[in-house]
């Protein structure tokens, strides 16, 4: 299932509706009630007018305490692993099992010598560590693809598992500040952002305040 907006807000509003009417009520593993869609994709086609209005707005509810965005791009981009995390994302992306900096290694060098290449894509998952029974704080993060189209920097994010509501906006204000980041190094401008979720999905708790979001115009 696909949905393709101009702005980050309308593609979130849009993914939480479509779950909203078409999502398969399951109980998971942890008891959690969840209405779920499988491999569903969001395109965002400028995420860069908006991209931080979905967090703003999950500060902006009081039953919980949302991440500062100091923390969301601190876990995105720290080299060093953090002891309160069982992973971090920032540490997979720049210091991949502690040799590889993904980033300023591969993907940038990639693609200024061959800016039509097709290979430039960030892994998370690893399998020696995450694939084992025991344990259950795997990366929902699995890959970052980027690719340049018509001389502007696009991003395809793979996740394995999805909180649309919670995790989403999360997902895009660090995928969109790596965009950013990628991109000014190249010199070119940003293009768009894609997220495929094979779990998309919210929490039967959160109805209301989904809600509150899809009235937001």
């Amino acid at each position: 299932m696909e949905i393709a907006r101009d702005t980050t807000m309308e593609a979130w509003k849009a993914a939480l509706n479509k779950i909203k009417e078409h999502g398969k009520s399951i109980l998971d593993t942890e008891g959690r009630i969840s209405n779920e869609l499988l491999n569903l994709s969001i395109t965002i086609n400028s995420p860069d007018e908006d991209f931080t209005k979905p967090i703003e707005i999950m500060r902006g509810f009081k039953s919980w305490s949302y991440p500062e965005q100091e923390e969301l791009e601190d876990v995105f981009f720290k080299k060093e692993a953090s002891s309160s995390y069982y992973y971090t994302y920032g540490a997979r992306i720049f210091n991949y099992t502690s040799s590889k900096d993904q980033i300023e290694e591969y993907i940038i060098p990639l693609l200024a010598k061959q800016p039509n290449s097709r290979r430039a894509i960030v892994v998370l998952y690893q399998p020696v560590i995450d694939s084992k029974l025991e344990v259950k704080e795997n990366p929902c993060l699995i890959s970052i693809f980027f690719r340049i189209i018509d001389q502007k920097l696009t991003v395809s994010a793979m996740l394995r598992s999805n909180d649309i509501f919670v995790g989403w906006p999360a997902n895009i204000y660090q995928l969109c500040l790596l965009q950013k980041y990628v991109a000014e190094r190249l010199g070119i401008e940003c293009g768009s952002i894609t997220t495929i979720s094979h779990s998309a999905h919210t929490f039967k708790e959160y109805d209301e305040e989904i809600e509150v979001v899809l009235m937001k115009r």
